[in-house]
């Protein structure tokens, strides 16, 4: 029993299995040399796009050198002093330095309440809060000090904010701030919300004696002065400010410069009396002509007001404008110390000065209140730009200096300068950028067309992974005309000669430190037989800082005037690559072919798969019959042979 075998399901004693498998063997041949060149195409497909993805970043790369936002039009403004401002500045800001004085920031009300008790309620009514021309005004229905903040937060959001600071175990204050800065941006109460705040000790009523002028208005001639004096004098420590506007007219050609010049009379001779006897002078028998006082040479002077403190001294208050203007001016008094007159004093000889409005105010009174303990006060920001006062509701400036936006962070009275320059780093890392995807493609394609392993063992930058990946890639499409003509044109696009006009003296790459004799030796040397670029960090910052626009002409620019960026290394880079990465360009058309071929490949393996079932069923069946045959046989001749045993013994 133990000789029995069925075809197909027992191992076979005739080894027909194995005799399959060899003549299977030799069928798969077709389908196995599919397989291989099915494996072939699609690593030729990974690598066109991997090829198109570093040429197409390449290309992008190249031009954000010369486009509209290309980086050497970026800007960037330095602060001597950011503590005291910091500034931003756009593309279109100009370069340039200009001198600023932050004298005051801009602040907004923040008025903090007695300390109150925590279990204590605000009483029910309709609260009114104003800001400025804003308004919040809602019903309260009674409740704690919290609650009522989180109502007021809730509708007050933009223009007014409350929050209660933790004063003692048992004791609150409420602060309540306006969020919005500039002296026109009072804080004020009403309704109920006016009784709470003068019952919680937000605020008074302004019971303070003002600071009063002698007047109003003055005008001063030609050569002349005039004093307008505070009563009481006013102190640094109240913090008032003075408000008036000032007023300069030129006098007409024909018009006395002053009144030296009017018609000098040198009068009858005069008498002496004395004792009772008189003695007259008799007028002289020559005639004596009175002499004019010489006219007065031209003068033109600015500064015509000043502050006189108490100790005699004048402090200068801000310049006068042209002739003709009128300007306001609102001067903190703290900044001067206490003062208690304006001085005016007009050199000018064909100039008069007019001030008018003079008036002292306390910037913390709001109508008829006055905060009880201001955290701040709503005021606009003063600063002297160029030597003039301006002043602005909010502490980021950008209507002052076209393209720049001032951003004040604290008052010093000090002068800072403010820089606006090239951003030398934006335009750098743009470069270094360029060079490195640049020498990515480089690389991609020697590794492609060349079957040398040190081209991977020379490129130090490479992942394990990426190194791994770059071996099975060495040498794939050696000689490839396509590869090697991207990079014969990219290498001679970056040594070539670009003059913008007979002026520029910066024409290639190696005048700002790129090139494949940058480096200085060593484990980069292979950069020149590779055509890898290297840069000359020194040298390309000493080109970005003193030749900024000719550095940008090398990049791109127009050759004949028509306004579109014809020439230049990044142009060029461009438009050569175009062709390669665009929809429907080189290496679009080459991995669409090897589409094609893979989808007939992988049918063509689909249909030998086919085929090699069918073959080996076929041949399955066949040598199952065979066995079948043979086993019948040899159970035939074990019959026989035990009938000849049986026969002999008998």
């Amino acid at each position: 029993m133990s000789d029995i075998s069925i075809p197909g399901v027992t191992a076979s004693k005739y080894k027909t299995d194995e005799l399959i498998q060899g003549l299977m063997k030799v069928e798969r041949v077709p389908r196995d040399r599919a397989n291989a060149d099915l494996e072939t195409y699609k690593k030729q497909q990974a690598a066109w796009r991997q090829i198109n993805q570093s040429s197409t970043t390449l290309r992008d790369a190249a031009k954000s050198l010369y486009s509209f936002n290309n980086p050497f039009s970026e800007k960037i403004a330095d602060s001597t002093d950011a503590r005291a401002l910091t500034a931003s500045a756009t593309r279109d800001a100009r370069d340039q330095s200009f001198r600023v004085t932050v004298n005051q920031v801009a602040e907004a009300d923040a008025f903090l309440s007695a300390e109150l008790q925590s279990d204590g309620k605000v009483p029910g009514g309709t609260y009114t809060f104003s800001v400025g021309d804003s308004r919040v005004s809602f019903k309260w229905k009674g409740g704690s000090y919290g609650d009522f903040a989180e109502a007021l937060n809730r509708r007050g959001e933009g223009i007014v904010r409350a929050s209660l600071v933790q004063i003692t175990p048992k004791t609150k204050s409420l602060l309540v701030e306006s969020l919005k800065t500039g002296a026109a941006e009072r804080l004020t109460f009403s309704d109920d919300a006016l009784s709470f705040a003068l019952g919680s000790g937000l605020i008074r009523k302004n019971d303070k004696s003002a600071v009063a002028v002698s007047a109003a208005s003055v005008s001063v001639k030609p050569v002349s002065n005039s004093l307008i004096e505070f009563s009481p004098a006013a102190r640094a420590r109240d913090g008032l400010t003075l408000e008036y506007q000032l007023t300069v007219t030129e006098r007409s050609a024909d018009a006395p410069e002053s009144d030296e010049s009017a018609a000098f009379d040198a009068g009858k001779p005069s008498a002496l009396t004395w004792g009772g006897i008189t003695i007259q002078n008799v007028e002289p028998d020559i005639p004596i002509e009175a002499e004019r006082p010489a006219p007065r040479a031209p003068v033109v002077d600015d500064a015509v007001l000043s502050l006189r403190s108490t100790k005699g001294t004048a402090l200068p208050l801000p310049p006068a404008g042209p002739a003709g203007t009128t300007q306001s001016f609102s001067v903190p008094l703290a900044e001067y110390g206490d003062v208690d007159a304006i001085v005016l004093h007009n050199r000018n000889t064909s100039r008069d000065v007019s001030v008018t409005g003079v008036k002292i105010v306390d910037p913390r009174v709001a109508g008829e209140y006055v905060p009880v303990n201001p955290v701040s006060i709503a005021q606009d920001a003063v600063i002297k730009y160029e030597g003039i006062t301006v002043t602005r509701p909010k502490n980021d400036i950008d209507d002052l200096v076209p393209g720049v936006t001032l951003s004040l962070k604290e008052a010093t009275g000090k002068q800072e300068t403010v820089t606006v320059k090239p951003d030398v780093e934006v335009a750098k890392e743009a470069v270094i950028k360029l060079i490195g995807t640049y020498n990515r493609v480089i690389a991609e394609i020697n590794i492609l067309t060349q079957n040398k392993p040190e081209i991977i063992s020379e490129i130090t930058y490479f992942t394990e992974d990426e190194r791994k990946a770059a071996e099975e890639r060495l040498g794939m499409m050696q000689g490839d005309m396509t590869l090697n003509g991207i990079k014969a044109s990219l290498q001679r696009l970056t040594s070539n000669v670009y003059a913008a006009n007979d002026t520029t003296t910066t024409k290639t790459l190696a005048q700002i430190g790129v090139s494949t004799r940058s480096g200085t030796g060593g484990a980069l040397e292979y950069s020149r037989l590779r055509g890898y670029l290297e840069i000359d960090e020194k040298k390309l910052d000493e080109a970005l800082e003193r030749r900024m626009g000719e550095v940008k002409l090398l990049f791109g620019f127009d050759s004949d005037g028509d306004l579109v960026i014809d020439s230049g290394v990044a142009q060029a880079m461009d438009a050569n690559l175009t062709p390669y990465v665009q929809t429907g360009g080189i290496f679009s058309t080459r991995t669409s072919g090897l589409a094609t071929r893979i989808t007939s490949t992988e049918k063509n393996i689909a249909r030998l798969d086919d085929q090699l079932k069918k073959k080996e069923a076929e041949l399955k069946a066949k040598y199952g019959q065979m066995e079948g045959t043979l086993n019948s046989l040899q159970q035939q001749s074990n019959s026989i042979s035990n009938f000849n045993r049986q026969q002999n013994s008998d």
